[in-house]
């Protein structure tokens, strides 16, 4: 990813997280920290989805993985999933970890096929009443 993606980025994050997106302003933030790694993917030369994540100590956090609603379901998610892991290993960390939405019954399938492991629920994460999993993947 870089800052010529951010408009369609920023697009197809109001569409996905109608009652959350990330600002403008965090992508670009987040472009410029030196512990993180964003990608994109794409289908004819337009942004279709992208994922970022961060080393964090003995870690990896996947801060973000969205593809835009059409076109879903088509190993896009998958993909972008499978480079975080890639990334991850490459860093030589320990585990891989991410936080879900309670209920996110599109992703949750893909993180448990890709070895994640559901290991507690945050309260409120997402903002009053809407929960997180927390979930990880051993690396080592």
């Amino acid at each position: 990813m870089n800052a010529m993606d951010l408009v369609t980025v920023y697009a197809i994050e109001k569409v996905a997280y109608k009652e959350d997106p990330w600002s403008l302003a965090q992508f670009k933030e987040e472009l410029k920290a030196k512990n993180r790694w964003y990608i994109v993917a794409e289908f004819e030369n337009q942004v279709i989805g992208y994922a970022g994540a961060l080393t964090n100590g003995d870690a990896v956090d996947v801060l973000t993985l969205t593809v835009s609603p059409e076109h879903r379901r088509k190993g896009i998610g998958r993909e972008l999933l499978r480079r975080l892991i890639d990334w991850s290993r490459n860093k030589k960390v320990a585990a891989i970890m991410l936080e879900m939405r309670v209920g996110n019954s599109e992703a949750y399938p893909l993180y448990l096929a890709n070895g994640f492991v559901p290991l507690q629920e945050r309260k409120n994460y997402y903002g009053p009443g809407v929960h997180a999993t927390v979930m990880r993947k051993e690396l080592t």
